[in-house]
């Protein structure tokens, strides 16, 4: 395996497998490669990504969204706020045929991106949507969700307050964290009500420290 993007990929779901129990489906590695090449090669002339080392991405988008893979029910409709490049929302789909994944962002490139390649990918279970959350759901013309995800959206409790307008009773936030933690008086005042069922602290490979809190909406 010569192709370094393959290579990259390739120990991003070993790695993800014993890290976190996530396993992916015949075939979606080499999807999840196609889909690292074509944001390798957009991010020439649009921005997605300020990482441009395949093993860089490989390590800090794909295997650190492959983290939230074991947290999501089956047959979720989830959002990815501020999804960017399509993490965590993209490699989540092609892990989890059975969840459906709406790609939120309000930089029309960042959709046009992820429209045109994950319709060239064949893959019909993440829809990117252009829109810019204000925590408005249905002007917004948006569902009620089974999970929201965020990745570095906003601060922990701000997101947290954010994400609750968009989640159902019962359903779940999950907060993607880098090497901070969030402030404790602040995240706790947010969680009004809300329990908290997950709080993990792990590294990747290169030391990099990262996190996942799990909340539990009330109701």
């Amino acid at each position: 395996m010569n192709d370094p993007v393959e290579r990259a990929v390739a120990a991003a779901v070993a790695e993800a497998e014993v890290r976190f129990g996530t396993s992916i489906p015949e075939g979606g590695q080499a999807t999840l490669a196609a889909f690292v090449n074509e944001l390798l090669r957009w991010n020439r002339s649009v921005n997605l990504t300020a990482i441009s080392d395949p093993a860089q991405v490989g390590e800090l988008h794909l295997l650190d969204s492959l983290a939230v893979v074991p947290h999501v029910p089956a047959g979720s409709l989830v959002a990815d706020v501020g999804t960017g490049g399509g993490f965590p929302g993209v490699p989540l789909a092609v892990a989890r045929p059975d969840v459906r994944v709406e790609l939120l962002d309000r930089t029309e490139k960042k959709i046009l991106f992820l429209k045109t390649t994950l319709a060239r990918l064949g893959i019909d279970n993440a829809v990117p949507r252009h829109v810019r959350l204000e925590g408005k759901r249905e002007r917004e013309g948006l569902p009620l969700y089974d999970v929201a995800v965020s990745r570095a959206f906003a601060a922990p409790h701000e997101w947290l307050a954010l994400a609750r307008n968009y989640v159902r009773p019962g359903g779940l936030i999950l907060t993607m964290l880098g090497a901070e933690r969030p402030d404790p008086v602040a995240w706790n005042a947010a969680l009004d009500g809300d329990r908290l069922i997950a709080d993990l602290s792990y590294q990747l490979p290169s030391g990099h420290q990262r996190g996942l809190l799990v909340v539990q909406r009330a109701g």
